[in-house]
């Protein structure tokens, strides 16, 4: 099995929020770098778990996908209850392996790539234990980002609707499983297209600051030829 810092990926994508409130968009490849250096601490911390998962994914390593659900589970995060719009399943969308962001689906696919690995199995059931001790509520209150996990299908869309505050930075990060290019853009109530991250990832984040308060429409869209599950977080 392939050894894997995580340590040098988590130190390079968590950082925190600078306190100016000013536009900000996520276009160009070579601003992202940038951004990132402002992002909020749960942005890069989703954003790190999403890239382990891909790893983990990509090479079988039970330790980067036991690493990516830890993250998931500890970030402190309410269900993003926005309004949603989903397109559908094309027929003829090609077949693909499922690589699922769903801590305990990131966990089973640990399982299986741990074989018989003790040390890798007891990681896997102190996650699970974590998850369960959560789930039976003795874990404080949740407050801050929402997040959200969905599935956008082959060159289809999906939109969420949500309520940003005026004149407070709103971060808007969603990251996808690594199978094809996510766009990202941000409408205002009337329309207007706000900010966008269109590069050729599906790594995509947005920083904006909206000049009143109101309902802002969030785009997701599907450039390749097979779904992508994707996790969507706002701050």
């Amino acid at each position: 099995m392939r050894k894997f810092n995580f340590f040098a990926i988590i130190a390079m994508s968590v950082v925190m929020v600078s306190c100016n409130c000013k536009q900000e968009t996520a276009q160009p490849t070579e601003e992202k770098a940038e951004i990132a250096q402002v992002a909020s601490q749960e942005i890069g911390a989703i954003r790190t778990a999403t890239e382990l998962a891909k790893y983990g994914y990509e090479v079988e390593s039970a330790s980067a996908l036991i690493e990516a659900a830890q993250i998931f589970v500890s970030i402190q995060t309410q269900e993003l209850e926005a309004e949603m719009e989903i397109g559908s399943k094309n027929e003829n969308e090609t077949a693909k392996q499922d690589k699922s962001l769903e801590p305990k689906d990131l966990l089973a696919k640990a399982r299986e790539f741990a074989f018989e690995d003790e040390l890798l199995l007891g990681m896997i059931a102190r996650v699970e234990n974590k998850m369960t001790a959560m789930a039976e509520g003795t874990r404080g209150a949740i407050g801050g980002p929402k997040r959200a996990r969905g599935t956008v299908y082959a060159k289809d869309y999906t939109y969420y609707t949500q309520k940003f505050w005026a004149n407070e930075i709103a971060e808007i990060l969603v990251s996808g499983d690594g199978d094809t290019d996510l766009d990202l853009y941000v409408y205002d109530e009337n329309g207007n297209l706000i900010t966008s991250d269109t590069d050729y990832t599906d790594d995509c984040y947005v920083r904006f600051c909206p000049a009143w308060t109101g309902a802002f429409r969030i785009k997701i869209v599907n450039r390749g030829g097979v779904y992508n599950n994707y996790v969507i977080l706002t701050n």
